[in-house]
C-alpha cells in the first residue's frame, strides 16, 4: 500500500505468515500485563511503602489512565496491520526520525524485560515453589533448595537457560510458541482463580497464628505476625503514586502491535487483545488483591511489605509472595501448597517471550526500511522466523539478565528503572494518533476504524485523551517517592538513570542519522521507504 509513487522495498512480503489468532493475541497481551507478578508486586510494595494508599483506587486509576492508550494502539494496529509496532505508525505519520527513536527506545527497554523476568523465574517462582512445598512437607532440603534460588549466581544460571530455551522455540516457529503460551496461560489463570477462592474461603481470624507457624516452619522467627504495621489514614497522593505498580502492568497491553503483520482479523483481535485485555487484567487484579487483603489483613501485609528489603527480620532469605501467604492459611496441605506454588511459576517469566518476540519484529521492520543490515530481516522460508534477529535479541536479553543479577561497578538494573523513558514512546504514538487521520487521510479512510464522532475522527479524540493521560502518568513516574526517576536518583546518589534514559534516546537518533548517511553514500535514499506502508 503506497502513499507515494516510489517503491524501494527489495521484496513485497516480509516472509512472516498470519498465524496469530484472536485468542493468541488476547493471551499475548494479558500475559504481558501479568496478573500474577503484578499483584505479587502490589502486595509486596504498596502496603509497606505507600502509607495511606488505597490499592483498589490505585488499580482503578491505572485502568483509567491506560485504557485510552490501549485504544490508540489497537486502532493503529487495525489501520496499519504491519509488524514493527509504533515504529511504523510514527515514522509514516509524524517523521522517520521520531518513529525510529521511539522504536529504539522500545527495543532498549524490551530487552531489559527479557533479562529481568528470566531472573524472576528463579527469584520469585522456583524459590517460593520449593519453600512452600518444604514447609508443607516439613522437608528442610526443599526449603534450602528454595532459598538457593535467590542467590544471584543461581538466578543468572537459570535465567540463561530460560533465554536459550525461548530462542530455540522462536527459531522453530512462532506457532509453536503460541500453542505453548496458551497452555501455560490456562495453568496460570487456574492458579489465580484458586488463590482468589482459597483466600476468600480461608480463616482470616486464625491467619496470624497460621502465618507464624508457616514462617517458623520455613526457618524464620516464631512471631512473624508481630511485625504487623498499622495502616495509616487514607492519603490520596500516596494512592496516586502507588498506582505505578498497577500501571506497570496495564500499560503494557499493547505489545501485540509489534506482530501486526501476523495477526488474523486485526480489528477484532487487536481491539479485544489490547483494551479488552486491560479491563480483564484490572478485574482479576482487583479480585486477587481483595481476596488476599480479606484473608491476611492490611497490618500483616504491611509488615511483610515493609521488610521486603530486610527479610532477615522475619528470619527468611526472602519475604513470601501472595501464593505462599495464601498457602500459609492451609498448614500442612501439600496439594494447596503445590498448586499455588506451581501455577505461580508460570506468571514469573511471561514477559520474557513476549518482549523477545516483539523485539525481533522491531529489528525486522528497521531492516526492511534500510536502518539495519539486510540480513537482520531475513526470514527462514520453512519456519517463517527471523533467525538473525532472534540471535541478536537473545544476546541483548542475556546482557540485561547479567546487569540485573550481577551488574557492573556496583550498578544493577532495577525492576522499574526504565518505565519513565519507555512511556515517552507511548506519548509520541498518541500524538501520532491525533494527526494520523489528517496526515494519512487515504490510509485512514480505507481502514476499518475510520469512525467519527461529530465529524471528528474518533482516533484523533482518543489520541488527544491518551496524550493528556500519559502526561499525568509521566508526572507520577517522575515524582513517585519510591519508584520515580527522582527517587531513583536519590537511591543511586547520582543521575545515572536519568542519563541512561537520555542516552537511549540520543543513541537512537545517532543510529538513524548514521544509517541514513551510510545508505546515502551507497546511492540509497532511505527516506523514500517512509513514503510507503511497509510490506506484510
Amino acid at each position: 500500500m503506497a502513499i507515494g509513487d516510489v517503491k524501494i522495498f527489495t521484496r513485497q512480503a516480509t516472509g512472516l505468515t498470519k498465524e496469530i489468532g484472536t485468542l493468541d493475541t488476547f493471551v499475548y497481551n494479558v500475559n504481558n500485563q501479568n496478573i500474577g507478578i503484578g499483584v505479587a508486586f502490589m502486595l509486596l510494595f504498596v502496603p509497606g511503602f505507600y502509607a495511606g494508599a488505597d490499592m483498589f483506587q490505585s488499580i482503578l486509576i491505572a485502568l483509567v489512565l491506560a485504557l485510552p492508550m490501549a485504544l490508540v494502539y489497537a486502532f493503529f494496529s487495525a489501520a496499519i496491520p504491519r509488524s514493527g509496532g509504533d515504529y511504523v505508525y510514527i515514522s509514516r505519520t509524524l517523521h522517520p526520525l521520531l518513529g525510529f527513536v521511539a522504536s529504539w527506545n522500545w527495543l532498549a527497554w524490551m530487552t531489559v524485560y527479557i533479562g529481568v523476568p528470566a531472573a524472576y523465574f528463579a527469584q520469585y517462582g522456583l524459590s517460593g515453589l520449593f519453600r512452600v512445598l518444604g514447609v508443607a512437607t516439613a522437608n528442610r532440603s526443599l526449603i534450602d533448595l528454595g532459598n538457593s534460588f535467590v542467590d544471584p549466581v543461581w538466578i543468572l544460571a537459570v535465567g540463561t537457560v530460560l533465554i536459550a530455551f525461548f530462542a530455540v522455540i522462536f527459531a522453530l516457529g512462532t506457532r509453536i510458541y503460541f500453542r505453548l503460551q496458551n497452555v501455560v496461560f490456562g495453568i496460570g489463570m487456574i492458579g489465580v482463580a484458586l488463590a482468589i477462592g482459597l483466600a476468600f474461603l480461608g480463616n482470616s481470624a486464625g491467619f496470624a497464628a497460621s502465618f507464624d507457624a508457616y514462617v517458623a516452619g520455613a526457618g524464620g522467627v516464631a512471631n512473624a505476625s508481630s511485625l504487623a504495621v498499622a495502616p495509616a489514614p487514607y492519603d490520596p497522593l500516596q494512592t496516586l503514586f502507588s498506582s505505578t505498580w498497577p500501571q506497570f502492568i496495564v500499560l503494557f497491553a499493547i505489545t501485540s502491535s509489534f506482530l501486526g503483520g501476523e495477526v488474523r482479523q486485526a480489528r477484532v483481535s487487536q481491539l479485544l487483545g489490547m483494551p479488552g485485555g486491560v479491563v480483564f487484567v484490572s478485574v482479576f487484579m482487583f479480585l486477587l488483591v481483595a481476596s488476599v487483603v480479606q484473608l491476611v489483613g492490611l497490618p500483616i501485609l504491611g509488615g511483610i511489605s515493609a521488610n521486603y528489603f530486610s527479610p532477615d527480620k522475619l528470619g527468611l532469605s526472602f519475604v513470601p509472595a501472595y501464593n505462599e501467604v495464601v498457602a500459609a492459611a492451609y498448614p500442612g496441605n501439600v496439594l494447596v501448597a503445590f498448586l499455588l506454588g506451581f501455577t505461580f511459576v508460570f506468571w514469573t517469566y511471561v514477559w520474557l517471550p513476549i518482549n523477545f518476540l516483539a523485539s525481533t519484529r522491531a529489528l525486522l521492520a528497521w531492516s526492511l526500511d534500510g536502518l539495519m543490515p539486510a540480513r537482520v530481516s531475513e526470514v527462514n522460508e520453512d519456519r517463517h522466523t527471523p533467525t538473525v534477529a532472534i540471535i541478536i535479541v537473545a544476546i541483548l536479553g542475556w546482557i540485561s539478565l547479567f546487569m540485573y543479577t550481577i551488574g557492573i561497578g556496583g550498578f544493577k538494573l532495577n525492576t522499574l528503572y526504565g518505565i519513565f523513558g519507555w512511556i515517552l514512546s507511548f506519548l509520541v504514538c498518541s500524538i501520532a494518533a491525533i494527526v494520523f487521520p489528517y496526515r494519512l487521510k487515504s490510509v485512514f479512510e480505507s481502514s476499518p476504524v475510520n469512525w467519527r464522532v461529530g465529524g471528528i475522527p474518533l482516533m484523533s479524540i482518543i489520541g488527544f485523551i491518551s496524550t493528556a493521560f500519559l502526561l499525568i502518568v509521566e508526572y507520577i513516574w517522575w515524582a513517585d517517592p519510591v519508584n520515580g526517576l527522582e527517587a531513583t536518583t536519590a537511591v543511586l546518589g547520582d543521575d545515572r538513570m536519568k542519563i541512561l534514559t537520555a542516552l537511549v534516546l540520543i543513541t537512537g537518533a545517532l543510529w538513524y542519522l548514521g544509517a541514513k548517511a551510510i545508505q546515502r553514500s551507497r546511492g540509497i535514499r532511505i527516506e523514500r521507504a517512509f513514503a510507503e506502508i511497509p510490506p506484510e
